[in-house]
């Protein structure tokens, strides 16, 4: 739309209320139909975190309640997938918190049969633990191993396993390792364990278990890592806290596309880091017990495997020495995984390491693999399973060494919810739970009038989700959203336009609501023909967002610049009326060009995709096509954009497709960005898969 580029004027003041100098108040009752935009009650607050030490989890976690632990359970969809948590209707919606711990609640228990007799524990934890060792990155896909494993970092695997079954090896009981262990939680008023071990890292307080020991979590859930714990001695080596986020949240990795695909789908990445703080000697796990080293790379087929886990009707752990072969599941699961024949590695053996090169006078191996991955483990008590060991397993270990904000399952609804959604927002509303950088976060207004806040957590993905108004309620008469720093504090603003015409301002929306309302604009006004506002920095001498972009019924485009708490100051005319701006049917703004100014990403009526940058009070300058006109993209029909990913820009471009399909498009410059699909369509969907 070469012919929506145009020069900028300065008006007279035609849309400011009144007589050209906007008029602020304070909201008054009888002014608009927003009256009651702001809920008499506040949302729920977030949980807070307390501060979990070693000496609280050495209090907490006594030898009767560990003893009294079973084994982690499965909800009874174990085999099915786990869907997009969140709002799953327009009305009465369950909210995924909620669900996700209720269903902790309600895992059913399990009881432990009678204990056999103790060996007498004997091993002794190393006092110099040996040094990292990683192997390099593969290229290959991690259902796929690389075809000559280094011989420095993997273990040699043995020759290709033919496809029969070999019988299970027999498992003894014994007195355990010093750098595994049985990592302990609360799951509602139960206390469950699954098995950990000690992985070297360069901070010596990484610890490996299954993905999905962690993957329905809930804060403050006392997670704490024991070593070597056998009935007889419960904490020989102490016990080492899972580190917590200010929300109480365990510091632990899981791969996103286990959380977004769910179990059988996402088995391949059933793979879990924990980050766990110094025992009560102030001591880190590894330098107290060792470690053993993770390798990647290493392919399906090892000879030699030493299995260890803590099934959960025993007082001491179970070790087997088998060998490994791979496994393709048939019953639509994707991926290949390691199997080994090993007897009775029951529940609670989950998150149980494969170690190759096991060195019985040190008790330090490679780990390959850990219980795990396919059927969470396998079906029977005498074969079990991992995901492999590749370049996604080596990467979620860099992360997790890193410091970097864990992924959290993302609270998305699913498509028919989403389908509902009327308006998004993008901007800064809640800080992240874990130092380091904050991503936007998204606003939805949806179609029965409730506002809901979901809070951005970097890479497309959102932790928490905030109901700032229920459904029924006067937003179901916001036409449009918009926001920015119009207040200057740093934190977000909401600038609505509602159906009567008037537009209001809502300061310092944050997760505990919406607090105060200024009317900028009275109902009655012309304001009534402004069909999108949208807002960023496109004034060349102030770097806020405080500046007001509207596109009205006529295809006039105005800027308003510096708009604040005290209203709209002047005016200047983008575009004007009956322009071919009336076919600008989605208008988003962003920092796509990267250089401070915002621009804007226009999708047109025919399907057409194009960014404007730099646009400022000089006017509109230059068009870039981002997509040719196409019938796809005319189904793009909500548009909004923020920093949801990993750059410094706020470039990543939202997607609300008419299917309810939620797509990511980062780091979008002068060429559209890889699609990333954050709500996934359902199978009847008539729209391609792929929508670029």
């Amino acid at each position: 739309m070469i012919a929506a580029v145009s020069g900028a004027t300065l008006l007279a003041g035609a849309f400011l209320w009144p007589n050209a100098s906007a008029v602020t108040a304070e909201f008054t009752e009888d002014q608009s139909i927003s009256a009651q935009a702001i809920p008499d009650e506040a949302p729920p607050p977030l949980p807070e975190s307390r501060h979990w030490t070693a000496e609280d989890a050495k209090k907490f976690w006594t030898a009767t309640r560990m003893a009294d632990a079973k084994p982690l359970p499965l909800p009874d969809n174990a085999k099915k997938p786990v869907p997009h948590s969140g709002k799953t209707a327009p009305h009465g919606a369950r909210k995924a918190a909620s669900r996700i711990r209720s269903a902790a609640r309600e895992f059913s228990t399990m009881d432990l049969p009678s204990s056999s007799p103790i060996p007498t524990d004997s091993s002794t934890a190393s006092s110099s633990p040996p040094p990292v060792a990683t192997s390099p990155t593969p290229s290959a896909p991690a259902s796929t191993p690389p075809a000559s494993p280094s011989p420095t970092s993997s273990p040699t695997p043995s020759p290709a396993p033919s496809s029969s079954t070999q019988p299970s090896a027999p498992s003894q009981s014994f007195a355990g390792l010093p750098m595994v262990g049985r990592m302990y939680l609360m799951r509602g008023s139960g206390s469950y364990f699954c098995t950990a071990s000690v992985i070297n890292s360069p901070h010596h307080n990484i610890i490996l278990t299954a993905g999905h020991c962690l993957d329905t979590a809930a804060p403050n859930d006392a997670m704490a890592f024991v070593p070597q714990w056998t009935a007889a001695k419960p904490q020989p080596y102490g016990i080492f806290p899972v580190n917590q986020d200010s929300e109480g949240r365990g510091r632990f990795w899981i791969d996103p596309r286990y959380y977004d695909l769910g179990r059988v789908q996402g088995d391949q990445w059933d793979v879990a880091f924990a980050e766990v703080g110094p025992g009560t000697n102030g001591k880190q796990v590894q330098d107290v017990v060792g470690g053993n080293n993770l390798v990647t790379g290493g392919g399906y087929a090892f000879d030699n495997i030493t299995l260890v886990g803590y099934p959960g009707d025993a007082t001491q752990p179970l070790t087997c020495t088998s060998s490994t072969t791979q496994f393709t599941p048939t019953d639509g699961t994707p991926g290949s995984f390691l199997r080994i024949g090993c007897q009775s590695y029951k529940t609670g053996t989950s998150g149980g390491p494969f170690l190759a090169n096991f060195n019985p006078t040190t008790g330090t191996g490679d780990v390959v693999g850990s219980i795990g991955g396919w059927d969470t483990g396998g079906p029977t008590a005498d074969v079990s399973y991992s995901a492999y060991y590749g370049a996604d397993v080596q990467n979620l270990y860099n992360t997790a060494i890193s410091g970097a904000a864990p992924a959290r399952r993302n609270v998305l609804p699913s498509a028919s919810t989403m389908a509902h959604a009327s308006v998004l927002a993008s901007g800064y509303f809640t800080p992240s739970p874990t130092p380091g950088k904050d991503y936007s976060d998204m606003i939805v207004r949806w179609s029965d009038g409730e506002l809901t806040l979901y809070r951005g957590a970097g890479n497309g993905r959102f932790d928490k989700e905030i109901q700032l108004a229920k459904g029924g309620s006067v937003w179901s008469k916001a036409i449009s959203i918009t926001a920015g720093d119009f207040v200057g504090s740093n934190t977000y603003d909401l600038v609505v336009r509602w159906a009567d015409g008037s537009l209001t301002l809502f300061p310092d929306v944050d997760a505990t609501g919406l607090h105060k309302q200024i009317v900028l604009v009275k109902p009655g006004s012309l304001w009534q023909h402004a069909v999108t506002i949208t807002a960023g920095r496109f004034s060349s001498t102030d770097k806020w967002p405080d500046d007001l972009i509207v596109r009205w019924s006529d295809g006039e485009m105005t800027l308003y610049p510096d708009v604040d708490g005290n209203g709209l100051h002047s005016q200047v005319q983008l575009a004007k009326p009956h322009s071919v701006w009336t076919h600008a049917a989605s208008v988003a703004a962003g920092d796509f060009a990267g250089n401070n100014t915002w621009d804007l990403m226009v999708r047109w009526s025919d399907g057409e995709l194009d960014d404007y940058p730099d646009v400022d009070e000089h006017g509109i300058k230059t068009e870039i096509r981002e997509r040719n006109s196409s019938p796809l993209w005319t189904n793009a029909t909500l548009t909004t954009s923020g920093n949801y990913g990993t750059g410094p820009w706020n470039d990543d471009y939202v997607v609300r497709w008419s299917d309810g399909e939620l797509s990511m498009y980062p780091n979008t410059a002068q060429a559209l960005g890889q699609e990333s699909v954050l709500v996934t369509p359902s199978a009847s969907t008539n729209l391609p898969p792929v929508r670029r």
